[in-house]
């Protein structure tokens, strides 16, 4: 959200909302002036996201669903040590995050 204002995006175009699905979620994804809602989770929650949209507005969905030890890795990461912590980390439920280490 920092790096958008910084470069400029209006207000308003970008919103990054926190809070539990059933309160925060439900809300977003049956307002109607919500056009898109992106989200990233369980199968269950993303086709409850479906049907709100279906039933309201037809708002734009991006699910990503089911997926496991998401991660971001950097172009100037140190190759093998990245991969070694991403598998490592794919064991212990902890390698959703972003991996940048300098060389």
């Amino acid at each position: 959200a920092k790096l958008m204002q910084k470069v400029g995006f209006p207000k308003g175009v970008l919103n990054i909302v926190v809070g539990y699905g059933h309160i925060a979620g439900e809300a977003l994804t049956r307002h109607k002036d919500v056009h898109k809602v992106s989200f990233t989770g369980s199968t269950f929650v993303g086709r409850a996201i479906m049907k709100a949209s279906a039933e309201t507005n037809l708002k734009k969905v991006h699910l990503e669903l089911g997926g496991k030890s998401c991660s971001v890795v950097c172009e100037d990461c140190d190759i093998d040590s990245t991969v070694d912590a991403l598998i490592a980390g794919g064991f212990n439920n902890s390698s959703q995050n972003c991996i940048c280490s300098s060389r």
